[in-house]
């Protein structure tokens, strides 16, 4: 009997939850005239990467609000670039937003890739504010965090990381953050899929790779590959017994980052209502759901448009002093 009580009071309060989203979500003001037709969703990379998974989750509840088409567009190509670059060749009216991984909005204009920087697009929300994970394969001689230190202080820029992105991408940035607070020197290899920086991984090629749980937890299963650390506060929960850096005395570490942004000069009207619709397609239970099943809740994810704004400013001065030191700091006229 209490069994099929608790069963009611959960089914119930599911139910509250989806009434009183739907109920907020139709209150949203649309702007005059718009939107009057489809909404082009931009992603900077291929279909089934955590960026096109995040496109079509918040887009599936989006829809739902905007009552137009929201087609997603993969535009994959030098690490994002190439989506940039086509947002901003179209006219700013709305009708054209990115989606995905806004990484790149930073990186891409700092090392040179392309004229335009983040300071060229209009944040809108922050969905996702990732974990990463150092990970070796389960046969690996590294036994804990230590010993890879340990060994990296031994063999100076012998011991290889492997990262997706370029060389000087933001995941070579989050790889930096860590090494240098540990005084190491990688080598850092870079891939341009996780799919490729796991099968070296796995076949011996490289050391260590930096990932994120939702692709670490499967390989984990399967008794492939080991967790040694998780760049964290606090324990994960995927992971539970997974040291963290924060046990190691870091307050915050940096990691990937995703959400919807739009090429500056859209009226501040639209941007209202897309950062509207969006707030409200994040807090939908569809879309919460899919974050918790994909590890993606593992900490605080979700920004408002001047929170964002703030955050990337934050975080573009904190890359350019990494790219600075590296050398490769470039702005393309």
């Amino acid at each position: 009997m209490k069994r099929n009580r608790r069963r009611r009071l959960c089914f119930m309060l599911a139910i509250a939850a989806v009434l009183i989203w739907n109920a907020c979500a139709w209150a949203i003001d649309k702007p005059k005239n718009y939107p009057e037709r489809a909404v082009e969703v931009v992603v900077g990379y291929g279909a089934g990467g955590g960026s096109d998974l995040l496109a079509r989750a918040i887009t599936a509840e989006a829809r739902k609000i905007m009552k137009v088409p929201l087609p997603i567009i993969n535009k994959a190509g030098a690490g994002g670039v190439v989506a940039l670059e086509y947002i901003q060749g179209q006219p700013a009216d709305g009708y054209t937003i990115w989606a995905g991984s806004t990484t790149v909005l930073l990186t891409g204009g700092l090392v040179g890739m392309t004229k335009y920087q983040y300071t060229d697009f209009t944040p809108i929300i922050r969905a996702q504010h990732d974990v990463m994970l150092l990970v070796v394969p389960s046969g690996s001689r590294f036994k804990n965090i230590q010993e890879v230190i340990a060994d990296a202080k031994a063999r100076p820029g012998q011991q290889s990381w492997g990262v997706v992105g370029t060389a000087q991408g933001y995941q070579a940035y989050i790889a930096d953050s860590f090494s240098s607070a540990v005084g190491i020197t990688p080598k850092i290899v870079p891939f341009d899929s996780a799919g490729r920086q796991q099968a070296s991984l796995l076949g011996g090629h490289i050391d260590v790779m930096l990932d994120e749980p939702a692709t670490v937890i499967s390989l984990a299963e399967g008794k492939k590959v080991r967790p040694l650390l998780s760049f964290s506060r606090e324990r994960i929960r995927p992971f539970p017994d997974l040291p963290t850096i924060g046990e190691m005395g870091a307050k915050e570490f940096p990691g990937i980052y995703r959400g919807i942004a739009a090429k500056k000069g859209v009226p501040p009207e639209i941007i209202r209502y897309l950062a509207e619709v969006f707030t409200a397609a994040y807090k939908s239970p569809a879309y919460q759901k899919y974050e918790a099943e994909s590890f993606l809740d593992l900490r605080k994810g979700f920004l408002g448009p001047e929170e964002f704004e703030a955050f990337l400013k934050e975080d573009a001065e904190a890359v350019t002093k990494f790219l600075k030191r590296t050398g490769v700091y470039q702005i393309k006229k």
